[in-house]
């Protein structure tokens, strides 16, 4: 991969990330305030607090993805398939830096055939 592109990818995925741990502190407030609801009021909307929680997650989830892209580009092995080894399509980094899968394997993990490294961790 070209330097300048890297650095390009780089700034791209730090953006991302500051984005993503703003979001998720943002989340968090919002599920504290739903949390410290008056009990006079009743429970809290529960389907409005499931919601949260799941969009939290897939936050989580992402800054995970961001920092693991971050981590593979100083040790050398950014932009290569978790699964198959080969180079991820440029056209896929773009559109999605922190991907860990090329187009086939993403498909196979999504079909449940194979079981990717951070669906590993998630067990």
């Amino acid at each position: 991969m070209i330097e300048d592109r890297r650095e390009q990818l780089r700034n791209k995925l730090e953006a991302n990330r500051e984005e993503t741990v703003s979001e998720i502190g943002r989340m968090k407030a919002m599920l504290k305030h739903e949390l410290d609801a008056d009990p006079e009021e009743g429970d809290p909307d529960l389907y409005e607090r499931e919601k949260t929680l799941a969009l939290l997650r897939n936050l989580e989830e992402k800054l995970y993805d961001l920092s693991r892209a971050l981590t593979m580009m100083e040790d050398g092995t950014y932009g290569l398939c978790d699964i198959c080894g080969k180079e991820i399509l440029a056209e896929r980094l773009e559109a999605l830096p922190y991907t860990a899968y090329c187009v086939a394997c993403k498909a196979l993990v999504e079909r449940g055939v194979v079981m990717g490294p951070t669906q590993e961790l998630a067990r």
